[in-house]
């Protein structure tokens, strides 16, 4: 063994070993010289996909204020059917039966959109956002995340309210009476959480500079109050039967304001 390194030590002061070690190093630094670029090819790929998906959350935080502007700006609307409600059920008490009554309605019911944060995040894409930035998106989302879940609740709710909907005469106890007025205060109180969260949302998405599309925004929060039918008078028409429930009307609307591809979802209602 001792003798043969002299031998291996004369091969590398050759021109053939020193030949041999160009090519080697070159290999090595054309690998190392690939594994930056490819770090680098990473990292950029990483940040255009970070932008994309920001310009695309910017949209959909639009519609969120926008549905959390509208809805602290109906929140009077509702407040007051609910005293118009409360006071049917006191008179109904007493007289012992149901007036006539036409279609109470119903807040603004809408599906508090959150696709894009939901891919941004399965694609790992979230994961390459600043630590505070992610922080901030994942608190301004989980208002959002909220304010859905509430909107089941109010669904369910004014289903229940709906039952005193009718042509009157039916006899109304006590007891209805008093799980009317629990449900007139379960409605009360998601509809004040309901703006609560529209106005955390939005302050977070200010405050921390998120970013949000104005337009998105304007076609829910600059919609006249007149447009809502829960601050139009209380349906003129009873219904022939009880057991009536919100959105009456639903299929005639939904026919009325198709989605389109032009505008990627149809006009808001």
């Amino acid at each position: 063994m001792t003798e043969t390194r002299p031998h291996r030590l004369l091969f590398w002061r050759t021109e053939r070993g020193a030949k041999f070690a160009r090519e080697v190093g070159s290999v090595v630094l054309g690998v190392l010289i690939a594994l930056g670029f490819g770090a680098i090819a990473t990292e950029v790929g990483w940040w255009f996909e970070v932008r994309t998906a920001r310009h695309a959350m910017k949209v959909e935080l639009g519609e969120l204020i926008g549905q959390g502007d509208e809805r602290e700006k109906v929140s009077h609307c509702v407040e007051h059917r609910l005293d118009q409600i409360a006071g049917i059920v006191d008179a109904a008490e007493k007289a012992g039966k149901l007036p006539p009554l036409g279609s109470i309605q119903l807040p603004p019911w809408r599906t508090w959109p959150r696709g894009i944060w939901a891919s941004t995040q399965s694609a790992q894409t979230a994961a390459h956002l600043d630590r505070d930035l992610l922080d901030n998106y994942s608190s301004a989302y989980e208002f959002a995340d909220q304010m859905a879940v509430i909107s089941v609740r109010e669904l369910d709710v004014w289903t229940r309210l709906s039952a005193i909907v009718g042509p009157g005469g039916r006899s109304f106890s006590n007891v209805e009476a008093i799980q009317m007025r629990n449900a007139i205060g379960e409605a009360r109180m998601l509809n004040r959480m309901m703006g609560l969260n529209g106005i955390r949302l939005k302050q977070i998405v200010v405050a921390y500079d998120l970013g949000y599309e104005q337009d998105s925004a304007r076609e829910y929060s600059e919609r006249p109050l007149s447009a809502y039918s829960i601050c139009k008078p209380i349906g003129s028409t009873p219904p022939a039967m009880y057991g009536q429930a919100p959105f009456d009307d639903v299929l005639r609307t939904a026919h009325k304001f198709p989605i389109t591809r032009k505008d990627g979802g149809g006009q808001k209602r």
